[in-house]
């Protein structure tokens, strides 16, 4: 499959794995998620895996959420990674809050 882009060539568009959503799909999911992911770190700071678990979808598609909820500033990582090699996220403290 290709698409056109804006000067006139063509380029490859990747579709989706089988049983995987297309990324388009999940980042346009990124402002839904952005509550109950919020809501899941009210407790505590806890890894992707473990928001992921929380919310009942994807690590992959977690993954994608905090980063976007970390470049908005709603997320932000503890500098220390876990065991595992993960870091924990937090509610980041944002002005006017």
């Amino acid at each position: 499959m290709t698409a056109t882009n804006g000067n006139g060539h063509h380029a490859a568009v990747k579709t989706a794995e089988p049983g995987r959503r297309d990324l388009r799909e999940i980042v346009r999911d990124e402002q839904l998620m952005r509550r109950p992911i919020l809501a899941a770190l009210a407790d505590g700071p806890l890894t992707v895996p473990e928001i992921a678990a929380a919310i009942e979808r994807p690590a992959h598609e977690a993954m994608i959420w905090v980063m976007g909820l970390r470049k908005y500033g709603w997320v932000a990582e503890i500098k220390e990674v876990t065991d595992e090699g993960y870091y924990r996220y937090r509610v980041a403290e944002r002005e006017g809050s």
